[in-house]
């Protein structure tokens, strides 16, 4: 089992990197909220050792105690009268709801009458023995993959379908739900809280419009709404889509748009070369499990003008690069949220706040007017070199039909 990451580790780690690269910008005091098992996600996954086959269960960090619920259900598999579906049991995701309640997601072979007759028997033992698991579904995958709701794996398709209770979970007391299939952190205690830290960090005003990518069920946005003028969630799965409907109708204004579309230099392009996309923007990405974002993106993004650009990375050696990039559009760093969502685990999150650089600091001579007030025939200036400037240099969707 992996030795599990101190918090002080962690701020060790990040300062290091914040001097090594000379990043600038103002580094915030750190962001965590304690992580209980009970609003934590689990998984009991197959696993070969040796010539045998065995079950385990996987804790969502290292060394964090199994709930009771979890372990009667692992007992429950060990039983003979359900051996033949231990077989077949590739893994079993048990996903909170961060209230108290769980969803089951279940993938395994059930291709003979003999196992979908000891599913059935599983499955009834599930409904009836804890209340709290207000859903049970199983899924099929084409091409095989082991499936990860925090993984953007390869165009793939699921087959979805439901034994008892909805495909969708609460997420905490709030009004939003997320998909059984969808990303979230694996502890939710700190995610449900983030979006109040978020309004914390940037201090939006009621005229701010406000653009997320990767957005999943579109829940920061959704719960930022009241916030800001407008809100666009956009993410490339359906099933992300039909959350972020069905929590934008929670909305006491109508003031959220859903987009299902993958994120891309032409589709920014096209976004705000529409007239009613003018405005005063805050555009928001989180990129899957630290990936760098698509080529052209940062160039289209600082083209259309936004005040804020947020940034959510996990992955310090590719957030240095993309830090670079902004700051040859002419975006500064202004400063940086660690986040530690999931405390014990050996990864963090750091949430980076670029703004225009109106005043020249970076030698760059763009101009950051607004973007309606441009004209279309002004060629943009070439870049100064910046030699007397810091080099800098640095590190949670699905659907039915996972098909881009």
């Amino acid at each position: 089992m992996k030795t599990p990451i101190e918090s002080s580790t962690k701020k060790d780690l990040l300062l290091d990197w914040v001097k090594k690269e000379k990043i600038p910008g103002k580094i915030q005091a750190w962001y965590s909220l304690e992580s209980e098992n009970i609003h934590s996600d689990f998984r009991i996954i197959q696993t070969q050792q040796g010539s045998q086959q065995k079950l385990l269960i996987e804790p969502p960090v290292p060394n964090m105690p199994t709930p009771e619920m979890v372990q009667k259900i692992y007992d429950q598999l060990h039983k003979e009268h359900l051996h033949i579906l231990k077989k077949a049991l590739i893994q079993m995701w048990i996903r909170a709801s961060g209230q108290g309640q769980f969803g089951i997601l279940i993938q395994a072979n059930l291709r003979s009458a003999i196992t979908t007759k000891a599913y059935k028997s599983f499955v009834s033992f599930l409904e009836r023995s804890f209340p709290e698991i207000i859903s049970c579904n199983h899924i099929q995958t084409n091409p095989f993959t082991l499936f990860d709701p925090s993984k953007n794996a390869r165009p793939i398709r699921i087959d979805l379908k439901n034994d008892f209770g909805n495909s969708y979970l609460p997420i905490g007391n709030t009004p939003f739900s997320y998909h059984i299939l969808d990303w979230t952190p694996k502890c939710k205690t700190a995610w449900i809280n983030l979006p109040e830290r978020i309004k914390d960090f940037i201090h939006p005003n009621a005229e701010d419009r406000f653009l997320e990518f990767h957005a999943s069920s579109g829940f920061l946005g959704a719960s930022l709404s009241p916030f800001f003028k407008t809100i666009d969630s956009v993410d490339m799965f359906d099933s992300a889509k039909q959350m972020s409907i069905k929590n934008a109708h929670h909305l006491p204004k109508a003031n959220m748009t859903v987009h299902r579309e993958r994120l891309s230099e032409k589709w920014i392009r096209s976004f705000f070369n529409l007239s009613e996309n003018e405005g005063k923007w805050t555009i928001l990405f989180n990129p899957p499990a630290g990936e760098a974002l698509p080529t052209g993106v940062i160039m289209a993004t600082a083209k259309a003008r936004p005040e804020r650009i947020l940034f959510i990375s996990s992955n310090l050696m590719e957030a240095a690069k993309e830090i670079k990039r902004f700051r040859r559009e002419g975006y500064m760093l202004r400063k940086a949220l660690p986040m530690d969502l999931e405390p014990g685990s050996k990864s963090f999150e750091v949430l980076f706040l670029f703004v225009p650089d109106r005043a020249g600091i970076l030698g760059d001579k763009k101009s950051f007017t607004p973007k309606k007030e441009q004209k279309i025939t002004s060629k943009p200036k070439k870049d100064i070199k910046n030699e007397d400037f810091p080099h800098f240099i640095q590190r949670k969707k699905t659907s039915f039909s996972r098909k881009d």
